[in-house]
């Protein structure tokens, strides 16, 4: 099952502050890159769409408009074969990740954060659920990314660059095991600055790789107005009904929904 397919972002890239990383963020422009990454959403941003993602290069962070859904370098084809060929790499399994061809180069030189407002969890097809921080900070999202360039010279109008990214996930914390049993890597402080150090080794990605502290997180019911793609108004992340509280391990149920589960990440 999929997981985290439904993103949240800010109208203006909040304020980061990693430990040993220059704080001023670059807001990198690229050429001939697919004109679909000037289509800018912030919520409900769905596979495929476009997303503010921080890298980290010459020492300073820097922001970019990744297609969320990784196409690899080495993917082959017209850029409407590859984008069709690779619309579910939105997630990158951290157990398979440096196993799967589309992955095992950016997970060891190309990793990326993804700063969210939240994002959405279905526990069942009519009940989305809104996760994020109770005190509405930032959550950045561990992910990898790549740049894919097509070969077929009638690409180059809309663009014949592709930059793109996956969200990498995991098994849940004790929380958010009572929606899903996968969640995105949320990481913080050091973790997160270290996340984006292209020097690190393979054995000190996978100590990285492990389920996110979730006692910071809140969940709470939300509009079935998210279920529909082209809904980007804040209605998509307003809450509907309480938070579910921290206590206890039980997995939420929906009364009266028996309908088949959506799962997104």
């Amino acid at each position: 099952m999929t997981m985290c397919g439904r993103l949240n972002q800010f109208s203006k890239l909040p304020s980061l502050s990693l430990p040993g990383r220059a704080l001023r963020i670059e807001q990198r422009k690229k050429q001939r890159e697919d004109k679909k990454a000037a289509m800018k959403a912030v919520n409900n941003i769905c596979p495929t769409e476009y997303a503010d993602v921080v890298t980290l290069s010459a020492g300073e962070l820097r922001c970019e408009r990744m297609r969320f859904g990784l196409i690899p370098a080495w993917a082959t084809g017209t850029k409407a074969e590859v984008w069709r060929k690779f619309m579910l790499t939105f997630n990158a399994r951290c157990e398979t990740v440096f196993d799967l061809a589309s992955y095992r180069g950016p997970i060891l030189k190309q990793r990326c954060l993804i700063p969210v407002r939240g994002w959405h969890e279905w526990p069942a097809s009519g009940s989305p659920f809104f996760i994020h921080r109770a005190d509405d900070q930032p959550l950045l999202l561990a992910g990898i990314w790549d740049v894919w360039e097509s070969p077929d010279a009638a690409d180059e109008e809309s663009g014949a660059v592709v930059t793109s990214m996956s969200v990498i996930t995991t098994p849940p914390g004790r929380y958010m095991a009572k929606f899903h049993d996968r969640s995105p890597l949320v990481l913080e402080g050091e973790a997160a600055s270290a996340w984006l150090d292209p020097g690190l080794d393979k054995a000190q990605v996978q100590a990285l790789l492990r389920p996110s502290r979730d006692e910071q997180l809140e969940a709470y019911r939300v509009s079935t107005a998210v279920n529909n793609p082209r809904n980007k108004s804040e209605e998509v992340w307003q809450a509907v009904g309480p938070p579910v509280p921290q206590a206890g391990d039980t997995p939420v149920e929906i009364e009266g929904d028996d309908s088949p589960q959506l799962k997104l990440f």
